[in-house]
């Protein structure tokens, strides 16, 4: 069921206008992680604070399962959350990122996280989760304002300790910019065509998503009428046509409906939402956290080359200062595989591993190792030598985790020289780690290319078309257009091959 649907069967709550207040900033501390039934949460901060976070995102994950009457999803990986003391620290993670980004939400081919600035309130934490929730939960294909408008809308909730919550209330951010920033056509954020590298373009598209996303949520016809938007707009029909056709609308009409609905007071819900949260596992990380952890979670996204003497020297460098830290270790290993030789990235690993035969992460990264290796060599035989070598990691990392989407995906991956790739275990290799892992945009494009080598043209539009009009979900339009033309042949031959009465 679509996320407006269930927001249909759900919105049954008074409505009442009202505003937002920020959260001051919190102190800085030591690692720790909070373990909750659907988080990991990192922070280097007093235990009490790490502890509310947790718990915070834990009422945000009722709340919203309450609100769309979603049943808990068993044996589903809990996020890793990472609150980090500012933005320089967060551009240690995701360098490129704009300067006013206070967090980042990554589903890639080798992580899944969401990574929030200390400092800032916790509105951030909700934004980022939401919108993992929307991608596990609802993968479809969304415009880019309306994902962001889904965070924008959720990022204010409030579930108290008693169970009394929140939804829809307004950030004062986003109302000063409403009011002190002009606005962006109608038409730019529909599309998402604003100039992403000029600060007030991006705030105002950010503000007038969450009006937008408000003002259809609030509304249960709005919710119908947008759906049936959606559905056209994914198919590829134009946002102007699609307005028109669905809200008997131009652009500059909803501008102006847009603007009268803010200057009337945009409106949030109240309702219960039940049972208190257990507390949460609290956890000392080790004293080389401060060195490592988040060289760490650049590596895992194996940013731009030319970061890479630099990642080198410093990933050198804070591991021969904890030569026997696991956490130090890894975090080595996966900067060499990126930057540097898989044969040191396997060095750094081995003992680890010795020590942990059956550890998943380690095992995974014994595997990206071989299959690096592998990469690099131009001899066919010599290659799947360590392709094969690298699945009987996997396959021991399988036994550990049968619920991880990277033992699938990297199985799958090693194969793709094989003379008969893909076969239909292929397939279904790549079919469980969409299933498992719904959020990682990366691997729909190629589980879609394989489906369609087997003549399951139904299963692959459904998988390519969460992505389909989305370039910021990870994969070039190119080669996404390119699936979608395959769809549409293999649709066509099998029209005109069909009998007629």
């Amino acid at each position: 069921m679509s996320v407006l649907n269930r927001l249909a069967i759900a919105l049954r709550v008074l409505l009442i206008a009202a505003s937002a207040a920020a959260v001051p900033g919190l102190a800085h501390a030591e690692w720790r992680k909070a373990e909750t039934r659907h988080f990991v949460v990192y922070g280097n901060t007093l235990e009490r604070e790490l502890r509310a976070d947790a718990i915070g995102l834990e009422r945000l994950d009722q709340l919203m399962r309450t609100w769309f009457a979603l049943p808990e999803a068993e044996g589903a990986k809990k996020l890793p959350v990472y609150v980090v003391r500012n933005r320089r620290d967060l551009a240690v993670v995701s360098p490129g990122l704009p300067e006013t980004a206070a967090g980042v939400y990554t589903a890639n081919f080798r992580d899944v996280r969401a990574v929030a600035v200390r400092g800032t309130g916790d509105e951030f934490l909700r934004h980022e989760y939401a919108h993992h929730f929307m991608y596990r939960n609802f993968p479809g294909s969304y415009p880019a304002w309306f994902r962001e408008g889904f965070a924008e809308f959720f990022m204010t909730a409030t579930v108290t300790s008693n169970g009394r919550a929140t939804l829809g209330r307004s950030s004062p951010m986003r109302i000063w910019t409403l009011n002190n920033v002009r606005w962006l056509p109608v038409e730019l954020v529909l599309t998402g065509r604003y100039d992403r590298s000029e600060r007030d373009g991006r705030a105002a598209f950010y503000a007038q998503s969450w009006l937008l996303t408000h003002w259809i949520l609030t509304d249960a016809e709005r919710r119908r009428r947008m759906q049936a938007y959606l559905d056209d707009t994914a198919r590829g029909v134009a946002p102007e046509t699609a307005l028109g056709r669905h809200f008997s609308m131009d652009f500059a009409q909803l501008e102006r409906t847009l603007r009268a609905y803010f200057n009337a007071g945009p409106r949030y819900a109240e309702l219960e939402i039940g049972a208190a949260i257990p507390a949460p596992t609290i956890t000392a990380l080790s004293d080389s956290a401060n060195d490592v952890l988040l060289l760490d979670l650049n590596a895992r996204d194996g940013g731009p080359a030319n970061q890479g003497p630099d990642m080198l020297a410093r990933a050198r460098e804070a591991a021969a200062r904890h030569p026997d830290d696991p956490m130090a270790q890894m975090m080595l290993a996966r900067v060499e595989l990126h930057w540097g030789e898989p044969a040191a990235a396997e060095r750094a690993v081995q003992p680890l591993l010795d020590a942990a035969p059956a550890n998943t992460e380690l095992l995974l990264l014994m595997a990206d190792a071989r299959i690096t290796a592998g990469d690099r060599l131009t001899n066919p035989d010599e290659r799947e030598r360590l392709y094969r070598q690298a699945r009987g990691f996997l396959a021991r990392a399988f036994a550990a985790d049968p619920g991880d989407n990277r033992v699938y995906q990297n199985i799958a991956w090693s194969r793709r020289f094989a003379p008969d790739y893909p076969t239909e275990n292929d397939v279904e290799l790549w079919r469980r780690a969409v299933a498992i892992a719904p959020e990682v945009a990366s691997n729909r494009a190629v589980t879609a290319e394989v489906m369609l080598k087997h003549g399951f043209v139904d299963e692959a539009e459904q998988v390519i078309q969460p992505i389909a009009n989305d370039p910021h979900g990870g994969e070039i339009p190119v080669r996404i257009r390119r699936i979608l033309g395959r769809i549409a042949e293999a649709r066509a031959g099998a029209a005109a091959t069909a009998p007629t009465n």
